[in-house]
């Protein structure tokens, strides 16, 4: 695995390439453009810990199948006797319903703890999370080889509790992460071929 911090490109670079607020671009430092795809509003996945790539997974799914063993067992054909499926494995389908079972929504409480991401189309970004409100700028760089690299700079944070609880200013902080993007999903990981991937987030508005 790579780490991050020793990436083939300088988060210095990247992050000197950021114009300033205001600031007229006459000409690019380095050879990046924005990712126009991932413009818009997300919401962070709290609940989804270390996750890898669709791509990620299946590159290892096709690895163990190339491991695995012929097995030798005579293929087993379904029944039922006394609720009881007649397999290698037997699993017991006895069901019963409850009509007094008071069923819950699966949709997220307001109070729930949320996190937004907007980024737009000029570089800038900002997030709120509770009453948390940060600004920065963000880049997104394509490479030969491996996931495209996202580069973040922040440079406001009015230092207010977040959704979690907790009350960090991470004013002039930098992050750093390569980025994979399908459609409404986007994950930030940890390495190239995105076998880590610590942060999920799903599109709210385009």
């Amino acid at each position: 695995m790579e780490p991050i911090s020793f990436a083939s490109f300088s988060l210095a670079a990247l992050l000197a390439s950021l114009p300033a607020n205001g600031e007229v671009i006459s000409k690019p430092t380095i050879t990046t453009h924005i990712s126009p795809a991932i413009a818009g509003q997300w919401e962070v996945d709290l609940d989804s810990g270390i996750t890898m790539t669709k791509e990620a997974r299946a590159r290892q799914a096709a690895s163990e199948d190339g491991q695995a063993v012929q097995s030798e067992a005579p293929k087993s054909v379904a029944g039922t006797e006394g609720g009881v499926l007649t397999q290698d494995e037997k699993r017991v389908l006895s069901i019963q319903s409850d009509a007094n079972t008071n069923l819950m929504a699966s949709v997220k409480k307001a109070n729930q703890c949320r996190e937004l991401y907007n980024f737009a189309a000029d570089n800038e970004m900002w997030t709120v999370s509770g009453k948390e409100l940060t600004y920065g700028r963000y880049l997104v760089t394509h490479r030969e080889e491996g996931l495209p690299v996202i580069a973040i700079k922040t440079i406001y944070d009015n230092n207010e509790v977040d959704c979690s609880g907790n009350q960090v200013d991470q004013s002039d902080e930098a992050l750093i992460a390569f980025l994979n993007h399908d459609g409404d999903q986007m994950q930030w990981c940890a390495d190239p071929d995105g076998n880590e991937c610590f942060m999920n987030f799903n599109r709210i508005l385009p």
